[in-house]
């Protein structure tokens, strides 16, 4: 039996788990609930840490070497959150004063570790799932030029492009109804892209089939956002920049694709695919940055004053 077909509902179902911890970060606003997150995050790239040793140097004691690799990535992260969540349950049961939870300062630090953990835990993923199923070699990291090409060739993976579009699309589908309408269309539109990607199956029909598609995509989002405008619904700031920022992406995963298809170079294309993934993620742990200010109607007109009340 093909081992692929075993591995995409695993695949599939480590994908929603993580999109619905990406969700959680984005209302954990205390110290020990945001902690709790990164240690369930970082307990993922451990586990996908250790499949990647057991999977990439197929020997003996493999399996021995993963495990000891995933358990010291889980113990090294266990200690601070044990730290912190001791440390609030000790303020909150003093008699004599007793507090509330801490509160996080800002969100930012949040946002930035979430991101980094979830690339990394897709990277490891995606790796040890395309080498288990024999779409990719084992590791040849041993110069920089090759460590570039592993990633490289490890993002343009379908093992790796397809469960990330799944994360970003269950991740915006979560927080779609604490943002503005075109906030979500945004989110929506990245993970299409995303899943949409032309290196990540290697088909004449579907790099061209997915290229219209995720160019039908772009073309669709900038086109709404030039709509709103000429309406005069007019964007705030936050979502005005997070749109700057969503076609900046665009642009270079456009480039990215142009290289990839003149010279056969995945390098820059999975550079945007990095970047369009901590654009997204980035909104989603902070969703209270764009829930304000987007009128989804246009203002209504005032209402003239009648000559009675004038009179008066």
């Amino acid at each position: 039996m093909d081992v692929a077909w075993v591995l995409w509902p695993v695949a599939a179902g480590m994908a929603a788990i993580i999109a619905w911890l990406v969700r959680w970060s984005g209302s954990a606003r205390t110290v020990v609930g945001a902690a709790f997150v990164l240690f369930l995050l970082a307990m993922m790239v451990a586990m996908f840490l250790g499949a990647l040793v057991y999977v990439a140097w197929p020997a003996s004691n493999s399996l021995v070497l993963g495990l000891w690799a995933a358990g010291a990535t889980m113990s090294v992260s266990v200690f601070p959150v044990t730290a912190l969540a001791l440390r609030d349950a000790r303020d909150q049961l003093d008699p004599t004063e007793p507090h509330p939870p801490r509160r996080l300062g800002s969100p930012t630090v949040l946002a930035v570790l979430v991101t980094v953990l979830v690339l990394l835990a897709e990277v490891l993923m995606g790796r040890s799932f395309a080498t288990a199923a024999g779409a990719l070699g084992g590791p040849t990291v041993g110069t920089v030029g090759s460590a570039l090409n592993w990633f490289g060739a490890t993002v343009r993976s379908p093992w790796f492009l397809f469960p990330m579009a799944l994360e970003m699309g269950l991740a915006a589908i979560c927080v779609g109804r604490k943002l503005p309408r075109p906030m979500f269309a945004m989110l929506l539109a990245q993970a299409g892209v995303m899943a949409f990607s032309p290196p990540a199956i290697a088909s004449s029909l579907w790099v061209v089939g997915s290229a219209a598609a995720s160019s039908a995509v772009m073309a669709l989002i900038v086109g709404y956002l030039v709509f709103l405008e000429y309406q005069g619904r007019f964007l705030s700031r936050p979502v005005t920049g997070y749109a700057v920022r969503v076609v900046g992406t665009f642009a270079l995963m456009g480039a990215g694709l142009f290289v990839w298809a003149a010279y056969g170079s995945a390098l820059l294309f999975a550079v945007a695919v990095v970047a369009q993934t901590a654009v997204f993620f980035g909104a989603v742990v902070v969703p209270e940055a764009y829930s304000a200010g987007v009128p989804d109607a246009l203002p209504e007109p005032p209402t003239p004053a009648s000559p009675s009340s004038a009179s008066g």
